[in-house]
């Protein structure tokens, strides 16, 4: 129970990762808010933290939407009191194609949603958690903010982005008590990576995965576990840095 008394957010925890970290911070002992666009899914990640003895509450939430992002804030501090952990996990696929051939309206949509959410959402909590004194950013990167592949310009970009922006607000706010740091997966089998055809012979990272050390991919609790983890005073000493959690697919 490290993280006991403490309330967490998660955006995008109605499914796949988000719903993992949901449910591995409330064994730690954390409140958790669920913020998602789909509140049907939010309800059943609420359900299931519930049901293990957890506490948690759902929230619709278009992280693109400074006033439902502002909604989300004032909820969790009408319900639980105060925001410990901030898990910047919403996030979408691109086109995954070459540049020439990506939409401007795609790579604004990618982007919005994969990169200045982090920057609305993390503005919208910080207030409260300077006033504590103490607050944990955890962003959800990926192997493709550590290298170039088919994911796509758009996407890579984002991701890279997240990166850039979990060292900068660190390096801002580190003094003031506040810790930012991101976790970079690998490909996750989730219904979401199925359906998009990421996973399985013919998939567009097949190869690169199961050719890194791991040959495997990844689960939704190795990401979720490593989240709770961070969020804990166990990982006080972390700040302004990417964990991979990729199976070694980033390492060459």
């Amino acid at each position: 129970m490290k993280l006991k008394d403490r309330v967490s957010i998660v955006t995008g925890g109605g499914s796949g990762l988000g719903r993992s970290m949901s449910v591995n911070l409330a064994k730690e002992g954390s409140k958790v808010v669920v913020a998602d666009m789909n509140l049907e899914s939010a309800d059943e990640t609420v359900e299931m933290i519930k049901e293990n003895g957890g506490e948690a509450s759902s929230v619709e939430v278009d992280v693109t939407n400074q006033e439902q992002i502002d909604h989300v804030v004032q909820f969790t501090l009408d319900t639980y009191g105060s925001i410990d952990v901030l898990c910047n996990n919403a996030g979408i696929g691109g086109a995954a194609e070459k540049l020439l051939d990506v939409p401007t309206e795609s790579w604004d949509k990618v982007l919005n949603v994969d990169l200045k959410s982090l920057f609305l959402m993390t503005k919208a909590v910080l207030p409260t958690m300077l006033k504590q004194e103490k607050g944990v950013i955890i962003n959800t990167a990926s192997a493709s903010g550590l290298l170039a592949s088919n994911a796509g310009i758009e996407y890579t970009s984002a991701k890279h982005g997240v990166i850039g922006f979990t060292k900068q607000v660190a390096f801002e706010y580190g003094h003031d008590g506040i810790r930012s740091v991101a976790v970079a997966p690998g490909v996750i089998e989730t219904p979401l990576t199925e359906e998009a055809g990421m996973t399985g012979p013919g998939g567009i990272f097949h190869d690169l995965t199961m050719n890194a050390p791991a040959g495997r991919y990844g689960k939704p609790d190795e990401i979720g576990k490593v989240v709770a983890f961070l969020a804990s005073d166990d990982a006080s000493f972390i700040n302004g840095t990417t964990v991979p959690v990729e199976g070694g697919s980033s390492i060459y």
